[in-house]
């Protein structure tokens, strides 16, 4: 099994060693909480003046410095244990954290993300197949990133 300490933290709390959290795929060709982190945001509209007797729409010669709107963000959770009430517990603790109110997310190798949870999923359980496997579920939680940066 690999060790994630040092990938993901959450408001300081390494989400490995905490949790035994960590961002997951479900599929060897998925990349979907990779393509959310690097998601770019929409620009906010310019603010424009549209005259009836003109064509178009009327803006000043010099635009204004451009900004982002708000961007919500989807990444894939999964949690690990070695038994069925050790992974309850780890999934409660993650879910009362991520509940919390402002969450800085910091991923290695990346930037911060200050966001908070707007929309967590309902998980899925993984049994223990065999001795060697661990008990396992994962779940999707969206997050908003109100003023998103590069």
């Amino acid at each position: 099994m690999m060790d994630f300490t040092g990938h993901m933290s959450i408001n300081g709390k390494d989400a490995w060693t905490e949790y035994g959290a960590f961002l997951c795929e479900l599929s060897p060709t998925e990349h979907t909480c990779m393509d959310e982190l690097h998601k770019m945001p929409k620009m906010k509209a310019c603010t424009t003046v549209s005259f009836r007797e003109r064509n178009g729409e009327q803006l000043p010669d010099e635009l204004p410095s451009p900004c982002f709107e708000a961007i919500d963000r989807t990444l894939q959770f999964c949690i690990r244990a070695d038994s069925e009430s050790s992974r309850q517990g780890r999934y409660n603790a993650l879910m009362s954290a991520l509940k919390a109110g402002w969450l800085t997310f910091q991923f290695k190798g990346m930037r911060d993300y200050k966001m908070y949870m707007s929309e967590p999923s309902a998980p899925t359980w993984y049994g223990h197949i065999c001795h060697t496997d661990p008990y396992v579920c994962t779940f999707k939680v969206k997050f908003r990133e109100p003023e998103p940066i590069i």
